[in-house]
Parts: structure tokens; sequence; C-alpha cells
């Protein structure tokens, strides 16, 4: 059962058949009881990321007497690459630095069947997507959150890594809003969101106390419901929302625009007005602080241009990029406004 198909009490969801980030990047392993068991269903076991030296790089060469193909070694650089589960070839991942050390996706199945213990969650979704460079295991915690007591929300508490040495694999906490599919996720003041690991030889006795870290994210739980609390109960005009998303860290009136420019704006613009005013995702919220977040959020997650699906389904999920920046000003610039 997917996040937008678990039903509200009585209440008709109001973004039906809208896929969110997890069903869009990832494999349905709800029926997992351990960890293994989920990373076999989504085939992200045995990658076997290693690293290659002494790479060669080719390149060709076209000329009047025809073509020649060259072949260059370079001994300083490093290459983590991996066996693709389905094929059995190798592919490559990404450029690493000296100190990278590869951790494979398995080191992480014994805190991840201790925290689905200690915390009562159940396997949700599991992928990896940009050509495996990126994945993630995502449980689902017990029970639901409703701001207000209407705005239904369910806590994940999420594995992301990459093998690229774009970022460390961390263990995540966050919400994803019932109603609109939004990935709420931002940053707290105050309050930690994830634990990290990173990618150096001192990665697995990290590994041995990080489950004792763990406990420290649900700070983060309690700090969103009680600011989402605050919003809820501060009212939001159309002027102010406007005023918000035209700041300096959203979405700024641009000067001297290019007709192009001009037009992107002023269709920003409709669509995130339509999204506070008049949203069917918004209307048990409507007219508060908390609607103008959500409509941000949703246009972030759901609107926003990107290359295809897939695309903005990994920005939503990303704490570090964009989407995670905008929301995190925009929640920040509202709670001024709350009492």
């Amino acid at each position: 059962m997917t996040v937008l198909e678990i039903p509200t009490a009585g209440n008709a969801l109001r973004a039906p058949g809208r896929k969110d980030a997890w069903n869009i990047l990832g494999a349905d392993v709800s029926a997992a009881t351990t960890a293994r068991e989920a990373l076999e269903m989504a085939d992200m076991r045995d990658w076997d990321v290693r690293l290659l030296g002494d790479v060669t790089a080719k390149y060709t060469e076209i000329h009047e007497d025809g073509v020649t193909t060259h072949e260059v070694k370079m001994p300083d650089t490093r290459a983590s690459v991996r066996t693709n589960p389905r094929t059995g070839g190798t592919e490559y991942l990404g450029p690493v630095g000296r100190k990278y050390t590869p951790i494979q996706i398995e080191a992480y199945e014994n805190v991840l069947d201790l925290a689905r213990t200690e915390s009562g969650a159940v396997f949700h979704k599991a992928g990896a997507y940009a050509g495996g460079t990126k994945f993630f295991i995502s449980m689902s915690l017990p029970g639901s959150t409703r701001i207000g007591g209407v705005d239904l929300h369910h806590a994940h508490l999420t594995l992301f890594g990459s093998h690229d040495g774009s970022s460390s694999n961390s263990l995540h906490i966050g919400q994803t809003r019932l109603d609109c599919g939004n990935m709420q996720r931002l940053i707290i003041a105050g309050a930690k969101h994830k634990v990290s690991v990173p990618h150096t030889a001192s990665a697995l006795k990290k590994m041995v106390t990080l489950e004792h870290e763990l406990a420290v994210l649900f700070d983060w739980q309690d700090a969103f419901e009680r600011e989402a609390e605050r919003m809820l109960n501060t009212p939001l005009s159309l002027g102010q929302f406007e005023k918000l998303v035209t700041s300096r860290d959203l979405w700024p009136i641009p000067t001297s625009p290019t007709t192009r420019t001009r037009k992107n704006y002023e269709t920003r613009m409709n669509t995130l007005r339509s999204l506070f005013e008049n949203a069917a995702t918004q209307e048990n919220i409507r007219g508060t602080a908390w609607a103008g977040w959500n409509a941000v959020g949703e246009y972030l997650d759901h609107y926003a241009k990107a290359k295809d699906l897939s695309a903005r389904a990994a920005r939503s999920l990303s704490d570090i990029g964009e989407v995670t920046k905008k929301k995190t000003a925009a929640h920040r610039q509202l709670l001024t406004l709350a009492a």
C-alpha cells in the first residue's frame, strides 16, 4: 500500500493517482521482514562496489588518413564501479578521492533491522537511481500524525547513500504529506534530522555506534509537528503569500527580464497562487501559513520543471539541493509570522 493509497478517516484523497517520490524511484518492499529481504526485492544486494586504479582513457582522433584511437593512462585516477545485479556487467559509477572507501549497502542490514525492531517500523520502498550511483531504503514508522487533527502525515526512517563520492551515507527521518504526496524535507534549527557515515576507513567503526545516535532523530519529528501546529494556527493572506514566494530566497521578481524569463515567472506565479487559493490539496488548511508552506512544497515536488519524473523525485528526496533549500527558507520565513 503506497502513501497515497492509505485512506483518511472517511475523507476522499485530494490528489488521487499522484505518485510521490518514493513510488517513482522505489520498489515496494513492504512484504520484507528483514533488511536483507528488502534489498533482495529491490535488486540492491551483491553489487560488489569497488575501486579501479590505473585507469586508461580512450579518445578518437579523426584526420585525413582515417580514424585513430589513442589510450592515455591515468595512474592517479580512481573510479568507483559496481557489478550490475541483473546483467552481471561492470558499471562505472564515478571518480572518487584518495580517501574514499567503498561501503556495501549490505553493511547497513544490522542497523536497519535493529531500527525496525526497536521502533516498530515496517519496510516501505527501496530503490537505486542515477545509474546506481544513489540509493535509498525506507521504513514507515508506526502510527501517523494529524497536524491540527486534520492534516495526515506519515513518518519515514530512510537510509540514503551514494557510490560516486557525491555524499556520505546517512539515516534520515522525515514526513510525507498524504493529501499531496509532498516530501516534507527541511532543516529545522536545533533538531538533527540525520546521522551520517562518511566513505572513509572509519566508516565501519562509525556504524557500531550508529544505533545509539538514532534516538536523537525523533527530536526532529517533535519539532516538525510543533512548528506545523504553529503555522496552521497562523492566518496567511494571498498578499503575504506572494511576498513570501517572491522573496530573495525563493523566486525574486526578475529585473529587466527577457520575454521568456517573464513568461516563466508569470507561469510559476499563477501556479503558486492557484495552489494556495484553489487547490483541493489545501482544502482543509486553506488560508494559513501551513497552507502557504505546503503550496510551495507542492509546486517544488510536483510542478516545477524537471527533465523527467525521476529527476524531479530525486531532487525532492535530497536534503542538500535547491528544493530542500527553498522549503527550509519558506518555513523559516513563515515561522516569523506564527504566534
